[in-house]
């Protein structure tokens, strides 16, 4: 490999297997190249069960599913980015294999995966990968191929009770107000109640709150439970 390539090679994207607590567990896969692009895909449920005799709904909120994402990595055999070096390309798809959905013998099941390139850092399982061989020797060994995989969010153990903590109700939030918000659904955004709305005008001293001015900073105090 040249000296280049053996610069950025820890820059690449990686995969590493983790057990179900986030700790590294095998042999990661580092990509030769870096995806071209990611595709970043979020699925929200709602209920869209309409009433008798009418014609349209108003869809209520459920819930919102994990993302997903997906990623194309091309494999390269031919020693083009190794410095001549050239490792197989069945070779570089079980060492994928190996990383994302071998069966782990402590765990009894594919790993867990934290999937890193730059900035994007995904603690994930894998849904499912192809492979498609794009070259080929004189004896019809793979060259060159390309592996598509998508992969769905996971929240590791411990870190989504954060994230619930940081969400509640019972805590103190502030929001700042954007051009065409309105109190009532900034109310029920908080506290999952729009009910709330005039508590939270009172203690913001609103003097109109059908008219929000952007820029402005809102408290939304916690709900004192009702005994």
């Amino acid at each position: 490999m040249d000296t280049q390539s053996a610069i950025k090679l820890p820059f690449n994207l990686k995969i590493i297997p983790m057990n179900k607590d986030g700790i590294p567990m095998g042999l990661p896969f580092l990509a030769m190249f870096n995806p071209e692009n990611i595709t970043i895909r979020e699925d929200l449920q709602w209920d869209n069960t309409a009433a008798s005799g009418n014609a349209g709904t108003n869809p209520v909120y459920n819930k919102t599913r994990p993302r997903t994402f997906s990623l194309e990595l091309t494999l390269d055999g031919t020693g083009v980015n190794t410095n001549g070096v050239k490792i197989p390309v069945t070779a570089q798809v079980l060492l994928f294999r190996s990383a994302t959905t071998h069966i782990a013998g402590v765990l009894h099941r594919p790993p867990y995966l934290l999937v890193q390139y730059g900035l994007f850092i995904m603690n994930c399982i894998i849904n499912s990968s192809s492979v498609t061989y794009t070259m080929f020797d004189m004896f019809g060994l793979p060259i060159r191929a390309k592996i598509n995989a998508t992969f769905t969010e996971r929240i590791v153990k411990g870190l989504s009770d954060v994230l619930n903590m940081l969400s509640s109700p019972d805590l103190t939030h502030e929001i700042v107000v954007k051009e065409w918000d309105l109190l009532p659904l900034l109310t029920y955004q908080v506290y999952n109640n729009q009910n709330y709305y005039l508590q939270v005008a009172k203690v913001n001293k609103l003097k109109n709150f059908r008219k929000l001015k952007a820029g402005t900073t809102l408290i939304f105090p916690p709900i004192a439970e009702k005994k």
